[in-house]
């Protein structure tokens, strides 16, 4: 492939298989739209490496890994509002030393209720703002694993925030 010519003609033949496809996995039309342009992003980008024969293949592949990651990214992204809300609790503009002596505490029982590798596995993830699989690398264990951990150290969160009775 290498004319312009073909990229227009398979933007157009599939642009709209490709957001109905993407809807299998994605409820936001913004979302199927976004992830099939930065299908074609990525096509455009290997246009050149691609053999017409499988074009088909690639595009549907890229869209289907496309969804997959932007649901993995909204996943972590829930987890993160799950743990920040424990420290965000009653927060407002006139925040006392109180309080603020308060969240620190809450943040000292949850890090005293997780041991390592937890632990250090949650303060690399939400304090630090590290991705599972830089966290995995620097590790040396796998993506799972910080999954494992993370869901654990979300556990304990969701107890101490039932003992205090914290509300959202």
């Amino acid at each position: 492939m290498d004319d312009k010519k073909e990229f227009d003609s398979l933007f157009r033949m599939y642009y709209i298989p490709l957001q109905m496809f993407a809807a299998q996995y994605l409820t936001d039309p913004d979302d199927t739209a976004d992830v099939v342009n930065m299908t074609f992003e990525d096509l455009w980008t290997n246009f050149d490496h691609i053999d017409a024969a499988t074009v088909r293949s690639y595009l549907y592949t890229c869209v289907r890994h496309h969804c997959i990651d932007m649901l993995r990214r909204r996943r972590c992204h829930e987890q993160y509002v799950e743990f920040t809300s424990v420290m965000s609790a009653g927060q407002s503009a006139d925040e006392t030393d109180f309080d603020r002596a308060w969240k620190e505490k809450v943040v000292e029982k949850i890090f005293d209720r997780l041991q390592p590798p937890t632990s250090d596995i949650l303060k690399a993830c939400y304090i630090d703002g590290k991705k599972y699989k830089e966290v995995a690398e620097e590790m040396a264990i796998s993506v799972s694993t910080v999954k494992k951990h993370i869901i654990k150290a979300l556990k304990i969160i969701r107890e101490i925030r039932k003992n205090l009775k914290i509300k959202d």
